[in-house]
């Protein structure tokens, strides 16, 4: 199940662009109220594609939502684990190497995560929303790494593989996300930045500007084989994004 519905998608392109549904509403040339029904649920498509357009939004992807299962390939390595949080819980993940294990984010309880790894090595954290960072005192350990404190582009080596930040601010400033090479695909840990098929809220314009250039730029420009590890809902792939996530 995705993060998000179609419904949802309009309604942060809507706060996105700063404009009112009645606004929408004269821009498309219809009715109000149909537009209110379709972001209550009830799908119009006829809806969705006279708004879509000056939501610069794909229509066709939007209504596609609804059969769209992203798939991803099994890496041994990788765990995602999920604790509680709205409808479909926030996820945590973790790498295990040879000599190391590192985490990424803590979700809301972090006692599963640390049954895997009582003592990991390092703890990235993607932004500072609560869900991602309410078990950060359960981890007592020197290397957590925090966004304000790495910069876009910074490489970190660990064993073979390499670390390198990325700047995906805009749904929450700072944030991160973290590009993994070394492993049998590219990972990369986006945290709220970017779901299957969606992205993540942004409170005004200016950080939905900033938000949507950022996942172009420094996600969606990665190889399609990249497996993109979100904060909410199934992984996914860059490949698939492209092709499947209204936004883009």
């Amino acid at each position: 199940m995705l993060e998000d519905d179609y419904n949802d998608c309009l309604s942060k392109a809507i706060r996105g662009h700063g404009c009112s549904v009645m606004q929408l509403a004269h821009l498309a040339g219809i009715n109000e109220k149909r537009i209110s029904n379709c972001l209550a649920g009830t799908e119009d498509a006829s809806v969705i594609h006279s708004i879509a357009p000056h939501l610069q939004l794909n229509a066709n992807k939007l209504i596609a939502l609804k059969h769209y299962q992203p798939t991803t390939p099994e890496l041994p390595a990788l765990t995602r684990v999920i604790s509680p949080f709205g409808h479909l819980g926030v996820n945590a993940y973790l790498l295990q190497l040879d000599e190391q294990s590192i985490v990424f984010d803590t979700g809301t309880d972090s006692t599963e995560l640390l049954s895997f790894t009582p003592q990991p090595s390092h703890l990235f954290i993607t932004h500072g929303h609560p869900d991602h960072t309410a078990g950060i005192v359960e981890f007592d350990m020197s290397q957590k790494h925090f966004p304000e404190e790495l910069q876009h582009g910074q490489i970190i080596q660990l064993e073979d593989i390499q670390i390198k930040v990325l700047d995906v601010s805009g749904h929450f400033t700072p944030a991160r996300a973290y590009f993994i090479t070394g492993t049998p695909y590219p990972i990369c840990i986006v945290g709220d930045a970017i779901f299957a098929g969606s992205v993540g809220k942004c409170l005004n314009s200016e950080l939905y500007t900033t938000a949507l250039a950022n996942i172009r730029d420094h996600i969606l420009s990665l190889p399609e084989n990249t497996i993109l590890c979100p904060g909410h809902g199934p992984m996914t792939t860059v490949a698939q994004e492209r092709a499947n996530n209204p936004f883009f």
